[in-house]
């Protein structure tokens, strides 16, 4: 199933502070079932603010706002840098998982980040099933674990992402 009217635009990074209520909630909503910090929503947004904040004073650096007209129903955050993509954030209101967004998704990525990239990188938690699925499903392999030992550590090659998407 696709959905209709999905648009995928880069964050303006000057207007993160007015976009990051909306897309901490998403996150916040899907990893509460996946992994629970302990902390209240108000503590871990505090955390998680500060540090995507600092994070995006990079150039290579961007959050992608992934809207249905003009409501944002995900994001993706991600970097590059001189050989890897790294997929660091995805992330769905719960109604659109499963709607195929995410193939729409890399369709706009391949047309947007440089094609030179040798690799392409992600983390998943060790409770998240579902994207352990998908990151396999991408051709990735675990090649070890976060410094936490909560989150495996995948990797890939990027042309192979680039064959999943054409020919998937």
């Amino acid at each position: 199933m696709t959905v209709a009217n999905i648009k995928f635009e880069y964050l303006n990074k000057i207007d993160f502070s007015e976009a990051a209520p909306v897309i901490f909630n998403i996150l916040a909503d899907n990893m509460e079932k996946i992994a629970p910090t302990g902390n209240t929503r108000e503590e871990d947004y505090k955390f998680w603010y500060e540090s995507v904040k600092d994070g995006l004073k990079r150039d290579e650096r961007q959050i992608v706002l992934i809207k249905n007209a003009d409501s944002i129903i995900g994001f993706f955050q991600y970097f590059t840098n001189e050989n890897t993509f790294m997929m660091e954030e995805i992330q769905f209101k719960i109604e659109y998982q499963g709607s195929g967004i995410f193939r729409q998704l890399y369709a706009f990525l391949i047309e947007n980040i440089r094609n030179d990239l040798e690799f392409v990188e992600a983390y998943a938690n060790v409770n998240n099933q579902k994207s352990i699925a998908i990151l396999k499903k991408l051709g990735l392999q675990t090649i070890g674990m976060n410094k936490n030992g909560n989150s495996y550590h995948f990797r890939g090659n990027y042309s192979d992402l680039i064959k999943w998407y054409k020919y998937g």
